[in-house]
């Protein structure tokens, strides 16, 4: 009854890093390096007997019960975790407060270590902690295992900063890095908003629609007809569609 109240609690949000960037953090062992899932981000609030969703605008949401039940079985009565829904299992990142202190001030390496501290014993649990990889070799095989396996990307970390909530113009202390592949695509059609239909061309030789993309400001809108090259991060070759 008291979803979309505002919480007063705002999460902190991440700019995206390009390859250059990306190897620079790979190689600062100030920085570590974590997998970013694709799902819903959800923070855990812990009054007493009392669990809180919270969601990336900061407003009270819905939690599954397999969450609210881990939540109630941890060891603290008071808390705050930070993290990713995907289904009914949330992956925990960071840890705002703990026992009625807030941590937010602290680095992030410190955050961390309650983190996996309040999480010990529970990795079977709804609620998992993150695997974190340190130092330029464990990064670099991690990024690998993470492109091996398919996964959307990889987080990186400032462990010396404090939790800054909201989005930096640019920068910040925490990085998204998305495994993107490019593809050359007709466009098969205008639509309203700078938008344009796509299509990819099938074997047979005949045009496949495989979605929507909306053209970036300092770009003309194509003509239909005209080949684009497009950037997407999930392909569904069953249906043609791009994401």
């Amino acid at each position: 009854d008291r979803e979309g109240q505002a919480t007063g609690i705002a999460c902190q949000l991440l700019n995206p890093v390009d390859g250059n960037d990306l190897a620079r953090r790979i190689a600062d062992p100030r920085w570590c390096m974590q997998r970013k899932f694709d799902g819903r981000r959800l923070l855990v609030k812990r009054d007493g007997d009392e669990v809180t969703g919270i969601n990336r605008r900061g407003l009270e949401t819905g939690i599954p019960a397999t969450i609210r039940d881990t939540a109630l079985s941890l060891p603290a009565d008071r808390f705050v975790i930070d993290g990713e829904a995907v289904d009914d299992l949330l992956h925990a990142f960071d840890l705002l407060a703990l026992g009625g202190i807030d941590l937010r001030s602290q680095p992030y390496e410190v955050r961390l270590a309650e983190l996996e501290g309040l999480l010990a014993g529970h990795h079977e649990s709804a609620i998992v902690p993150v695997a974190t990889a340190y130092g330029k070799q464990r990064k670099e095989e991690f990024l690998r295992d993470l492109r091996a396996g398919n996964r959307e990307g990889a987080v990186l970390k400032d462990l010396d900063a404090p939790y800054t909530s909201g989005r930096p113009a640019s920068g910040g202390s925490q990085l998204k890095y998305k495994f993107y592949a490019t593809v050359s695509c007709v466009v098969t059609g205008r639509n309203q908003q700078r938008s344009v239909e796509l299509g990819l061309v099938r074997e047979d030789g005949h045009l496949q629609v495989s979605g929507n993309v909306t053209i970036q400001s300092n770009h003309a809108v194509p003509e239909a007809g005209s080949v684009v090259e497009v950037r997407y991060l999930y392909a569904f070759p069953d249906s043609g569609a791009l994401c």
